[in-house]
């Protein structure tokens, strides 16, 4: 039976706050936006406004987020670079690999020209301690989960690491390579795994890096100064001398800091902010499609919920055209399945469930829901059709769908009540299934898997916030994950895109564009759904002496 990815996605959907897009993927630097004839060169300091704070040093004993995952990415390399269009891998501290002939093991060959930030070289020794930190049950890694395919890593000499599987699947390169970052072990290895948690404080005292920056200060939920890695591997880089990340969590504040100059880039504006930034001569807006969604995930456990019918009847009841419009303008689109029709894994072929209230009211007629009693709400056994739909406070977007959804099914006999809570309230209700519905927001994972939200596995852990169960979906589930290709599981995905139309344990709202916006002396920026802060040690700014 599969194991669910189970506590890296439920963290990553209980925040609700990733994204992923790409556009202008591959694209040359001399191309990218905000190129200057002058080309690029050392010196000058970046200030990006940030919603929110790191979590801590050491990702492997604090919850996922998308502020800690950017920002370590700069202090710590992984073996390999996935590259946006999730397709291509390059070097990075593997300078090749190569997996043997039954897929079982992949091996690993490390730059011999990479050091700590202290002067040691980086090892496979390096390699093997990450590995034991990301399974050791003391240290409690979140994603521990998502490498359970793999048995161990052998040290083959100081320059090679060769990771040993239990199977063969698609996402094996993705897994070994890029799920975490390379930590160092003659440092870190210091401390014992059992007081690792306890130590939050000590791995600032002893970091030591092997990425384009070291961290400089850091200020918590105020700001974060990153400053050039001398001993970098890439000759000449980062070329900036200082970053500073500073934490702004209002989006108007940080919209008004970027327009008058007070930062110089802000990674999330807000559709509104977006437009006053395409109207200024001296900053540059950067929008790109997600990887994440907005949907509604309708509780199955409730009475009225249980019938496909009705989940049937209230995805034909919500205008989507309509909701986006409103709320994005053309900065996000209609969204009907969880994977985004940009992803060449979609399915282009399955017609999507329309807006067609005349559907949705003959559906709830069919499954017993009609309006006996004249009120305008459709009733069953005398008993209304009475929906509490949860979304969280602090985001406009998701609190005006659900006014907007409110209004839109109400047309058809449905009685919302829109419920905008606290986010950890909301949290806490969504894990205790308090709900009827509630408006989410997660990222598809880069290997595709769609089990955190269709697999009986992961009603559990919390991801399968419907609490969907299909035993054909969990088949082809766990079908897709025993692979060698995606290109072979194609098939696989077609029919579970499939499935989850007709089922509809979630109406899929928008796929939206992330909204980035950086002064024009910035040059280099280049967003993806990967990293907003997507080769941050190739940024520069104009000389302004």
């Amino acid at each position: 039976m599969l194991s669910p990815p189970t506590r890296r996605l439920s963290a990553v959907l209980l925040a609700a706050l990733l994204w992923a897009g790409c556009t202008g993927c591959g694209s040359e630097p001399s191309e990218r936006p905000g190129a200057s004839a002058d080309g690029p060169h050392r010196g000058g300091q970046v200030v990006v406004a940030l919603t929110s704070d790191i979590n801590g040093i050491n990702n492997l004993i604090v919850p996922a987020s998308v502020t800690t995952t950017e920002v370590l990415r700069q202090l710590f390399l992984p073996l390999v670079f996935e590259q946006p269009d999730s397709r291509t891998i390059e070097p990075a501290l593997a300078e090749s690999w190569e997996f043997s002939e039954d897929r079982l093991e992949l091996t690993f060959h490390l730059r011999d020209d990479v050091q700590w930030s202290d002067g040691t070289p980086v090892t496979a020794d390096d390699v093997a301690f990450t590995f034991s930190a990301w399974t050791s049950p003391e240290v409690g890694w979140e994603s521990a989960a998502a490498i359970e395919a793999i048995d161990r890593v052998e040290v083959v000499d100081p320059q090679t690491a060769r990771f040993h599987f239990n199977r063969a699947y698609a996402g094996q390169l993705l897994d070994a390579a890029t799920l975490g970052v390379i930590l160092p072990q003659h440092a870190w290895g210091a401390l014992p795994f059992a007081e690792w948690r306890d130590g939050a404080d000590w791995f600032r005292d002893h970091l030591v890096v092997n990425g384009p920056f070291n961290l400089a200060s850091w200020t918590p939920q105020q700001e974060i100064v990153l400053e050039r890695n001398p001993l970098y591997y890439r000759d000449g880089l980062p070329h900036l001398d200082r970053v500073v990340l500073r934490v702004v969590p209002d989006q108007t504040n940080q919209s008004t800091q970027l327009l008058n100059g007070q930062a110089d880039l802000v990674i999330q504006l807000s559709p509104e902010s977006a437009e006053r930034v395409e109207e200024a001569s001296d900053v540059e807006l950067y929008p790109y499609w997600t990887r994440g969604y907005i949907a509604v995930a309708w509780n199955l456990n409730r009475d009225g919920l249980a019938d496909a019918r009705v989940r049937r009847a209230l995805t034909h009841g919500i205008d989507r055209e309509t909701l986006v419009e409103s709320i994005w303008g053309s900065y996000a689109r209609p969204l009907s399945g969880p994977i985004p029709p940009d992803v060449w894994l979609y399915d282009d072929s399955l017609e999507p469930l329309a807006y067609d209230p005349e559907t949705a009211r003959r559906l709830l007629a069919e499954a017993g829901w009609t309006d006996g009693d004249g009120d305008g709400t459709v009733d069953r056994d005398g008993r209304p059709l009475r929906l509490r739909l949860l979304t969280n406070s602090g985001n406009q977007q998701r609190e005006d769908a659900a006014v907007l959804i409110q209004e839109q099914l109400g047309r058809i006999g449905i009685d919302i009540v829109a419920d905008v809570l606290e986010f950890n309230t909301m949290i806490a209700q969504a894990q205790q299934g308090d709900f009827d519905g509630l408006i989410f927001g997660i990222t598809l994972p880069t290997t595709f898997d769609l089990s955190y939200a269709v697999h009986t596995d992961s009603i559990e852990s919390g991801t399968n916030l419907a609490g969907f169960s299909n035993p054909e979906a969990d088949r082809l589930a766990d079908e897709i994950r025993q692979q060698p290709t995606l290109e072979q599981a194609q098939p696989m995905y077609d029919r579970l895109q499939r499935i989850l139309r007709d089922e509809q344990p979630y109406t899929f709202l928008w796929q939206s564009q992330r909204l980035v916006g950086a002064r024009a002396r910035v040059h280099g920026v280049d967003p993806n759904h990967l990293f907003t802060l997507w080769d941050l040690d190739e940024w520069w700014v104009d000389d302004e002496s």
